[in-house]
């Protein structure tokens, strides 16, 4: 589920709109990135004032929970906040409406396609928002708990896929303590500065491949076992690699970085005793792969 909204300028002299005029909008600490090609959000990428076609995801560093995504439509500006979220993703995406608003000197705009939504009316809507965001997130869980499902949800630094035995002391909580108690662990699972195994898919003759990357000395989030991720693959629906390869990145003294393969299946017998801490359902954390670690990997 997401809201959206678009703001429609007036008159025949429209403003463009570009990445100076988005950031000018949003407050002082806020950090814009976009979706790279592997559809993981990058914050260090936006170096073009020119944003058409782009999809703008703007984070909130004191608070990593889902934050929200920005594009225009030729001199139209559109928002799209995901439900559910956390409360302050929704202060923060009412905050940068009301300011564009004011920006395009327009005195309403349109929710969901077809609602106009007077600009006066914006604080009632940002509260309808939250009261259904705290509903909708407290009916999911309990949902998702009795249908033995995962929760996967698309923070805004990674995916972190809840596992049951949160989601069952979730269920038990009420509406408002659980939306405080998911904000709080959205922001604590991303806080850390850890790299998101994430795998990339590629076709050769008849062989889809999909590989994963370890750095040498760098925190990753390691899958547990090679798996397709949902929605952001990339991929078509039903196809699945046939060969899952694990490319280990070493940099030797003065030398250029050299990067080595070995399947994936091999990496996980090769760390199955190592009593990893678990990230979330699927994946676990392996910190500081030293050389060492990478070279025995590889023997």
């Amino acid at each position: 589920m997401a809201v959206e909204i678009e703001i429609k300028q007036k008159g025949f002299f429209k403003k463009s709109i570009s990445l100076s005029t988005i950031q000018a909008l949003l407050k002082h600490n806020m950090i814009l990135g976009e979706r790279d090609s592997n559809s993981s959000y990058v914050f260090n990428e936006l170096q073009n004032d020119n944003i058409n076609g782009v999809n703008l995801v703007v984070k909130n560093p004191d608070h990593l929970g889902r934050g929200f995504i920005i594009y225009t439509k030729g001199k139209e500006l559109c928002a799209s906040l995901n439900i559910p979220t956390t409360n302050q993703d929704i202060n923060d995406f009412f905050d940068f409406v009301q300011k564009a608003c004011t920006h395009f000197k327009v005195d309403s705009f349109t929710m969901d396609d077809e609602r106009q939504i007077k600009v006066n009316d914006l604080e009632s809507q940002r509260q309808e928002i939250a009261t259904w965001n705290i509903d909708y997130l407290s009916n999911q869980v309990k949902e998702l708990h009795e249908n033995e499902l995962l929760f996967i949800v698309f923070g805004v630094n990674n995916p972190i896929y809840i596992p049951a035995s949160v989601l069952e002391q979730w269920s038990k909580e009420t509406p408002e303590n659980l939306e405080t108690i998911f904000s709080s662990y959205l922001h604590i699972k991303q806080s850390e500065d850890l790299y998101y195994m994430k795998p990339t898919f590629y076709q050769k003759n008849q062989d889809i491949l999909g590989a994963y990357t370890l750095t040498e000395t760098v925190d990753s989030i390691v899958a547990k076992q090679a798996f397709v991720p949902p929605i952001t693959s990339g991929l078509p629906e039903g196809i699945e690699p046939n060969i899952w390869n694990l490319g280990i990145v070493r940099f030797p003294d003065n030398a250029e970085p050299t990067i080595d393969y070995i399947p994936y299946n091999t990496f996980l017998e090769k760390i199955k005793d190592l009593n990893l801490e678990e990230y979330d359902q699927k994946h676990w954390i392996l910190r500081n792969p030293s050389k060492n670690f990478l070279e025995r990997l590889l023997e």
